[in-house]
């Protein structure tokens, strides 16, 4: 009988320090409610432009229990009048209705950078500006939330009038934009004014190159690397609408698309909102090395004698003891491949006719002609040639008389 006693302790001895071995699991979670985070401030913006207003925000990958969102998530989008006229409240003044209402628009996101637009009624686009406060608030699968976002603002009534005529001309100096301009007695709608013009511009696809060998491979040489999208103001003269520009960052090589909005930009309710006219019309031009180089300047030509080391350039190899040696200011275009140098006779048969000296571009900017006759004088200009062949006009003219021998 005590042998079975002690047996009997000894096994519950035994299981009660294994049951002492385990961790203990602690207190059951509560299920999660898979809630969306809260779109954080900072990453919620709202932009008037045109009749609408487009919001872009990041929409949470977590829940509010930290865990990866599965399942689908609806935005909804909640706009309210936040103050009234310029002379209205501030915002900070103005009590928002804590539930997320009225919801002007339900979108399908995904964890990432998110969108919507707001096509604001025709009681929004007209009359004096208001101060728009919007919210944005994420549900579940099951339709719930953990809240709106902070509010973000905009500015309701007309909007500037849209570029019209929007032409792009690729020149030598950049992309030439030009629309149709608007003056000062232009101001449509209500609004007090255009205050800012913004071009758009995109870099597309590099334009296809008829000289691939001898063309630069990545625009002009030495210019940086273009980004994909570019912003950029248009200067106001007085406040007036100068009707165009120029873009004088575009690289030769690259296509470009352009879009011009006008902007009116106010303050109300303590903000300082921008109020954007729709974009214009996009147009794509494509800068092409078609563009011949400036003429040399400053030629000037001297007799010399062949031999006497006076310049070091290069002459036809016909080794007379007669020269003409010509000089001309470099070409300080980033894209010269070199120089071609003309010459006519004035004692000749053909005095008009100009024949070009050499076969070879001239690398630098001077030139020894050996090939003269003794007191014949001679009429010289000279080209400057870019990398992709493409030539300049010729520069002034000059007339020496090759030394008696």
């Amino acid at each position: 009988m005590s042998t079975a006693r002690g047996g009997l302790a000894l096994g519950l001895l035994a299981g009660f320090a294994g049951l002492t071995g385990c961790a203990s699991p602690g207190l059951p979670l509560p299920p999660s409610l898979k809630l969306p985070e809260v779109v954080q401030a900072g990453t919620l913006t709202a932009t008037r432009v045109g009749d609408e207003v487009r919001l872009h925000w990041t929409t949470p990958s977590r829940t509010t229990d930290k865990l990866l969102i599965v399942g689908p998530i609806t935005a909804e989008i909640c706009r309210e009048i936040a103050g009234g006229p310029i002379t209205g409240a501030r915002p900070a003044e103005t009590t928002l209705t804590p539930p997320c209402a009225p919801v002007v628009a339900r979108v399908q996101v995904t964890p990432g950078a998110s969108e919507a637009a707001d096509p604001l009624p025709s009681s929004l686009t007209s009359g004096p500006a208001q101060l728009l406060a919007y919210r944005v608030q994420l549900r579940n699968a099951a339709g719930r939330t953990a809240g709106a976002s902070l509010p973000v603002f905009a500015a309701s009534g007309p909007t500037p009038p849209p570029v019209e005529d929007l032409r792009v001309t690729a020149t030598k100096v950049g992309v030439v934009l030009e629309w149709r301009k608007r003056g000062a007695g232009d101001r449509e709608g209500g609004t007090d004014g255009v205050d800012g013009i913004e071009v758009d511009r995109t870099t597309l696809e590099p334009v296809a190159r008829e000289n691939a060998d001898s063309a630069p491979k990545n625009g002009l040489p030495g210019a940086p690397k273009q980004p994909s999208e570019a912003r950029f103001r248009v200067e106001m003269a007085e406040g007036l609408d100068s009707g165009g520009t120029i873009d004088r960052s575009a690289q030769i090589g690259h296509t470009y698309r352009y879009t011009v909005q006008r902007i009116h930009t106010l303050a109300l309710g303590g903000q300082t909102l921008e109020m954007r006219s729709v974009p214009s019309a996009a147009l794509t031009v494509a800068v092409r090395d078609v563009f011949p180089p400036e003429p040399p300047a400053g030629l000037v030509a001297v007799p010399g004698i062949a031999g006497e080391g006076q310049v070091p350039v290069p002459a036809i190899d016909l080794a007379p003891d007669l020269s003409i040696d010509l000089s001309w200011e470099p070409n300080m275009e980033p894209h010269i491949a070199g120089y071609r140098v003309y010459r006519r006779d004035l004692n000749g048969n053909a005095s008009d006719a100009w024949v070009r000296l050499g076969a070879e571009l001239v690398p630098a900017a001077a030139y020894r002609d050996a090939s003269v006759t003794a007191g014949h004088r001679y009429a010289y200009r000279v080209t400057a040639v870019s990398g992709a062949g493409n030539e300049s006009v010729p520069s002034g003219e000059v007339v020496e008389t090759a030394p008696a021998q």
